[in-house]
Order: structure tokens, then C-alpha cells, then sequence
């Protein structure tokens, strides 16, 4: 075996894709906790026009916010929905929770 000197060494990449994995692995997360506080507000189904919860063409935010964080991230496509109903309804999801804080 060849000694190896201790003026070279080697650093790994800092994208690595064990933290990309994490980093989408947080954002699934936060995204799932947005569309679980939504959902819990949506209790009518958006037959009421009332401001709160998914509106009538996004439905498939309750069925969204039922899943686990690693059946999302077995799925590619279900990454993709998650992230971007998230997107759309994070603003509502903030101002649920500043409500509970009152």
C-alpha cells in the first residue's frame, strides 16, 4: 500500500445528492404540514365560498395531505403535486397558524 501524503486530501462536493435528498426530504415535510393545516380547514369542501381551505378545483389537496412524507418521495410525480399545491397555499396555511397563536 502506497503512503498517502497529508498534503492532499479530498473534499466532497457540497451539492452531494445524500443533501439534495435531505434538503427535498424538509421541503416534502414542510409542504405536507401546509396541506394537513388547509385540509383541516376545509371542512365543508369548498362548498362555501368562505376563503378557507382548497378551492373547488383543488380537491386533490385533501387526498394530498394524507400521505406519508415517504410514499411522496417514492414517487416523482407526487413530488411535483405536493410542492406546487404547497406553493399555492402556503400563504393561507401562515395565516392559520398566526389565527391559533390569538
Amino acid at each position: 500500500m502506497v503512503p498517502v501524503s497529508p498534503h492532499y486530501f479530498f473534499v466532497s462536493k457540497r451539492g452531494t445528492k445524500d443533501s439534495r435528498r435531505d434538503g427535498l426530504r424538509g421541503r416534502v415535510e414542510e409542504t405536507l404540514r401546509v396541506l394537513v393545516a388547509v385540509a383541516a380547514e376545509d371542512t365543508d369542501y369548498a362548498k362555501a365560498q368562505n376563503g378557507r381551505g382548497f378551492s373547488k378545483t383543488d380537491q386533490e389537496g385533501h387526498a394530498l395531505s394524507k400521505y406519508s412524507v415517504e410514499q411522496v418521495l417514492g414517487d416523482e410525480l407526487l413530488v411535483m403535486k405536493v410542492l406546487g399545491m404547497g406553493r399555492r397555499y402556503s400563504r393561507q396555511a401562515s395565516t392559520i397558524a398566526q389565527l391559533s397563536l390569538l
